[in-house]
């Protein structure tokens, strides 16, 4: 579960009326990582290994709920339950999906996370809220496959045993809230016309602000590509040609999701940014509820 806002947070953001906006910190809702086991891993195998394993929704503990391989199933996640979900027809024969329950790292709830395992020993997770929590679910899950009564896993021919290899983070989705409303008209053109971002607006089409900030560490803060030739936003944020595209949506209730970096520095220059716009525009583009 992605961290709630405080009460007193909450109730500030409900009774504010007037003078200077508040805004709630940066709150991370989910992570994409990426890991590899150093090893190829036989699925089918797995599938059938880990029958024993699997928990059911009511068992009030850390385990495996649901394991989903070519057209088979075994299990089912509370998401299955409250969506109800349906099998897909397609079927992927070098992936499966694994659906773990584990303790969120406050302890006082659960998290359903969900981890595709690749035939080459790929592995992709989501649902995660932090690379330490993240890094604790594959250690546990690595555990537990090198427990079983055969081993899953091909021998590599230099004999090396699995292992958690190449942990990066590939993407981070985040948000938070003002407590007034947004002029989504007047923020767009002010975007455009003073900071020269790519900033879209078309609200038949999505209902928030799409605005495109390039983070770059030799350009810090500018939210503009200054590279020699203009990039497209897909690198690892530092040098030429190195620029990391991020997405910043404003919505009208003063709802924004910042989402797209890998690193969480690279997002707080985005919040910052933004943020920095709302204090200098806030006459402009912020309005108290109810009285547009």
């Amino acid at each position: 579960m992605a961290t709630a806002l405080k009460p007193s947070m909450t109730s500030e953001l409900k009774c504010l009326e007037s003078g200077p906006y508040t805004k709630t910190a940066l709150r991370v809702s989910t992570m994409v990582i990426t890991a590899h086991w150093g090893a190829l891993i036989q699925l089918d195998k797995l599938f059938e290994l880990l029958k024993q394993h699997i928990i059911p929704l009511w068992y009030p503990g850390v385990g495996i709920l649901k394991f989903e391989h070519k057209n088979k199933v075994l299990g089912s996640s509370y998401k299955d339950i409250f969506t109800n979900r349906k099998i897909t027809s397609k079927s992927f024969f070098n992936q499966s999906t694994i659906v773990i329950r584990r303790r969120t790292e406050k302890e006082d709830s659960w998290k359903e996370v969900n981890v595709k395992l690749f035939a080459n020993g790929g592995i992709q997770m989501t649902g995660i809220t932090s690379e330490s929590f993240a890094q604790k679910t594959i250690e546990w899950l690595l555990e537990l496959l090198q427990s079983l009564p055969e081993s899953p896993f091909v021998v590599s021919p230099s004999g090396d045993k699995p292992s958690i290899q190449r942990f990066s983070v590939q993407l981070i989705n985040t948000d938070y809230a003002l407590n007034k409303f947004i002029n989504q008209d007047a923020l767009h053109k002010i975007l455009i016309n003073e900071y020269n971002l790519f900033s879209m607006l078309e609200k038949t089409i999505y209902q928030g602000v799409n605005t495109k900030f390039f983070f770059n560490t030799s350009n810090s803060g500018k939210g503009i590509c200054q590279c020699e030739q203009f990039c497209k936003g897909q690198g690892t944020g530092h040098g030429e040609g190195e620029c990391k595209r991020i997405t910043m949506s404003i919505f009208r209730t003063g709802r924004i999701i910042i989402t797209g970096a890998r690193k969480i520095y690279q997002i707080e220059a985005a919040y910052d940014f933004l943020n920095t716009v709302f204090d200098k525009h806030h006459a402009t583009v912020l309005y108290a509820p109810n009285t547009a």
